[in-house]
């Protein structure tokens, strides 16, 4: 809530902010031309947050976009898209599911995606992975597998495999 209060209060006043429950959704999407599902979990798959009989709620015509298809998708009905074929109904609404939405920038997505990771790539290369983790929790959360086992609790529970602790 506090976040919540945080961006109320920065954001300009066309922007209404509110608390995302599932009473809230089900009402918004009746009045939305445009649903942006934006859910990440890291390391999980996202949570359902339209189901399929949501659907008959919305207007004919209404486009949901789920950013999180990468992640099995926020809306039940999504399912993975590609740039030569984007977009599907269902029940009156359009679904733009895209897996790799960044790929239809390829050049601009690939610098930005390398200027955010570079830095932690050199760290690895130079300390090592036991003594960038060390140094930096950031690098230790982001390591999925170590040794055989798996060390990030969501893709532990994902997969229903034994979830190790991270050692360095």
């Amino acid at each position: 809530m506090e976040r919540l209060r945080y961006l109320d209060d920065i954001m300009p006043q066309n922007v209404t902010t509110l608390f995302s429950d599932r009473h809230t959704i089900r009402e918004q999407i009746q009045r939305a031309d445009l649903v942006i599902g934006a859910v990440l979990i890291e390391g999980a798959r996202a949570p359902r947050l339209i189901e399929r009989a949501d659907l008959a709620r919305m207007k004919t015509g209404a486009v949901i976009v789920d950013v999180a298809v990468d992640q099995g998708g926020c809306v039940e009905t999504t399912r993975p898209t590609t740039h030569g074929q984007p977009t599907y109904m269902v029940d009156g609404v359009i679904h733009y599911c895209v897996a790799n939405m960044p790929g239809a920038v390829g050049r601009t997505s690939t610098y930005a995606l390398c200027n955010v990771t570079l830095p932690y790539v050199l760290r690895i290369a130079t300390q090592g992975l036991t003594g960038a983790c060390l140094e930096d929790p950031r690098i230790a959360s982001a390591v999925n597998l170590h040794a055989g086992k798996v060390t990030n609790k969501a893709v532990a529970a994902t997969f229903g495999l034994p979830h190790s602790r991270f050692e360095a």
